[in-house]
């Protein structure tokens, strides 16, 4: 029976699992992309919160960040994923052996990829991030690391993620294009055009204007959403 992820690439504390090869995903707004999981290995992403470990796969992300306050049910995060899902899901089933490791690069071809279903796509090397890049039809990917120089070269493949008008002229005048969070119901920015999943209901799968400076508008934004959408 063909697996339906594979392991594509491992160090110390993480392991990336790439998923969707033999099943549709169910997220509604990417569509049918092949899913790339940032997860650390030590423990399940519930756990890393908890502990902080989530800074591995997470770095500097201000979305992290912003879980301070506390409630009898634990920390409140900004962060659009619901980790307790999707994410422990592949972690389980990661520790169960669930997953073999990558045969070859060609199992991306032809398909269409999302760098970071969760955690920051830059822990990956990024020789292999060209490569499934190259061999894929298109992707989609952002990272809150475009600040440090040693990742400069990402900008090529991923939006820089901002959540402020300043942070967005930041990241373009270094090269990048950007991906803006805005809470919602907030005053829309003056440049750049809405995430298309949201005004046209357009998916990922057949956007893939996130694609870094490829073939970008310079700017895309988005209201917050998901289940940390009112922290923002």
């Amino acid at each position: 029976m063909k697996t339906n992820g594979y392991i594509i690439h491992e160090d110390t504390y993480r392991v990336i699992i790439a998923t969707g090869f033999s099943r549709k995903s169910q997220n509604r707004k990417t569509g049918n992309m092949i899913q790339i999981w940032i997860l650390v290995r030590s423990e399940d992403p519930i756990q890393a919160i908890q502990s902080g470990r989530d800074r591995l796969i997470c770095g500097n992300c201000p979305l992290r960040a912003r879980k301070a306050t506390k409630t009898r049910k634990g920390k409140k995060r900004a962060c659009y994923v619901n980790v307790g899902q999707a994410p422990r899901g592949v972690w389980v089933k990661w520790r169960a052996g669930g997953y073999p490791t990558l045969p070859s690069l060609e199992v991306f071809r032809g398909r269409t990829v999302r760098f970071g279903a969760y955690g920051d796509p830059t822990h990956l090397p990024f020789a292999l991030a060209q490569q499934i890049a190259a061999i894929s039809s298109g992707w989609t990917g952002y990272t809150h690391q475009w600040r440090k120089p040693s990742f400069q070269p990402w900008r090529t493949i991923v939006q820089a993620s901002v959540e402020t008008e300043a942070d967005k002229a930041l990241a373009e005048s270094l090269g990048w294009s950007t991906f803006q969070v805005i809470p919602k119901n907030s005053p829309k920015p003056s440049t750049g055009i809405e995430c298309l999943s949201d005004s046209h209901g357009i998916q990922c799968h057949d956007c893939l204007k996130c694609n870094g400076t490829k073939t970008n508008p310079k700017s895309i934004w988005i209201e917050a959403h998901g289940s940390g959408a009112k922290y923002v």
